[in-house]
């Protein structure tokens, strides 16, 4: 299916939860509840993405129905690199992943080594304690257990899931792929690892 339809999906989601009543229970301001919708997406997107790419790997379903990861990851960084553009052209970081990950979707390679590629979608599962930590924070409750126990799931959850993972993956790619593929790579694994750098200062 297009990754349009996917796109079209986020935004529909965004539409619901601007105008459900979740900002007023939860009781943020407009610009932190802008935030948490988009989060919010991310999260939806992260789930489906790394239970499928999961289930591909311990042989539940088919390579054929796992595919479908590529057109909603497609879907979600059309839809998030608007949204981006749109709200804070100058988050540079987050456009530079979005471009990358859109052009590494349609990559040969993933043909050729899926399992690799559903490997590397499993770092999608630190993006739910990511999240959970920065409404944590904007709730006061930086300095409650919680915070703590989510903080530390989060880095160890980074630390296996996108650096060990990433630099796997770039390795894998230098040794079997070409130069093209390989260059798509290194913006995303080193933005991890920028990223992983910013975690350990923030929680740490």
């Amino acid at each position: 299916m297009n990754f349009i339809f996917y796109s079209i999906f986020f935004f529909v989601f965004l539409y619901f939860m601007n105008n459900s009543s979740l900002q007023r229970i939860i009781n943020l301001n407009n610009s932190s509840y802008n935030k948490l919708t988009s989060y919010i997406n991310s999260c939806v997107h992260a789930k489906i993405v790394y239970v499928l790419s999961f289930l591909f790997l311990i042989n539940v379903i088919d390579v054929s129905i796992w595919k479908i990861c590529l057109d909603i990851t497609r879907g979600y960084c059309f839809y998030d690199t608007l949204m981006v553009l749109f709200n804070d052209p100058y988050d540079y970081q987050t456009l530079i992943h979005h471009i990358f990950l859109f052009i590494g979707t349609y990559s040969y390679y993933i043909t050729l080594y899926p399992h690799q590629t559903a490997i590397a979608l499993l770092s999608e599962i630190t993006n739910q304690f990511l999240y959970i930590g920065w409404l944590l924070i904007k709730k006061d409750l930086k300095d409650t257990i919680y915070f703590k126990i989510n903080g530390m799931i989060l880095l160890i959850s980074f630390f296996l899931f996108r650096i060990i993972n990433f630099t796997y993956l770039l390795y894998f790619l230098i040794t079997y792929c070409d130069i093209y593929n390989s260059i798509i790579f290194i913006p995303i694994t080193l933005l991890n690892y920028y990223w992983f750098y910013l975690l350990i200062q923030k929680i740490l």
